[in-house]
């Protein structure tokens, strides 16, 4: 897998054959991130973070800091090596952490762009805006990746400003609602 564009562009980067483990595709992250069109400055939240590769590609395109959160150790064990190998350290925090109770340690932060891809059709989806909301987490964008099959019913308090699909993918571009 390497990464798409920006000051990465074209590194490769070794994903571990983990259960559930799904990284982005390459089209979907291009797709994603021309949409976002500019996280210059950007501090990102990754969320069920995987292989990484969505803080990279943020990190390439001159985020200014990313925290990702990933359940299974193996993984964040392979982000970590990734962080160090590329000198990362300043600008990409991995944790190892049930991202329902990372949330509760985050709370009352603010972040700029947030970017989820949990496991598909398992009721994620709709729980993340509830957690956020509790734990008093504000966001400009919530970006989350769930699978093609799959209608979510968004929580009271946030809009759906557009779904893309991609294959069996979509992408919900979400922000809390006015009212």
């Amino acid at each position: 897998m390497r990464i798409t564009a920006g000051e990465l562009r074209g590194r490769g980067l070794s994903v571990p054959d983990l259960p559930g483990l799904r990284p982005t595709p390459a089209k979907v992250r291009q797709a994603l991130f021309n949409i976002l069109a500019d996280v210059d400055g950007m501090r990102v939240l990754d969320l069920f973070a995987g292989s990484g590769v969505m803080a990279l590609e943020s990190l390439s395109r001159g985020a200014a800091s990313v925290i990702s959160i990933e359940q299974q150790r193996r993984a964040t064990r392979n982000m970590e090596l990734i962080c160090a190998e590329w000198r990362l350290s300043d600008a990409w925090q991995i944790y190892t952490n049930d991202v329902e109770r990372a949330l509760t340690q985050l709370s009352g932060q603010h972040f700029d762009l947030i970017f989820a891809d949990p496991p598909y059709k398992q009721g994620f989806c709709e729980q993340l805006p509830q957690w956020l909301d509790q734990k008093k987490i504000g966001c400009d964008r919530l970006v989350i990746e769930e699978s093609a099959r799959v209608e979510p019913q968004w929580p009271a308090g946030w809009l759906c400003e557009q779904s893309r699909r991609y294959g069996d993918t979509n992408l919900h571009f979400l922000s809390r609602s006015e009212a």
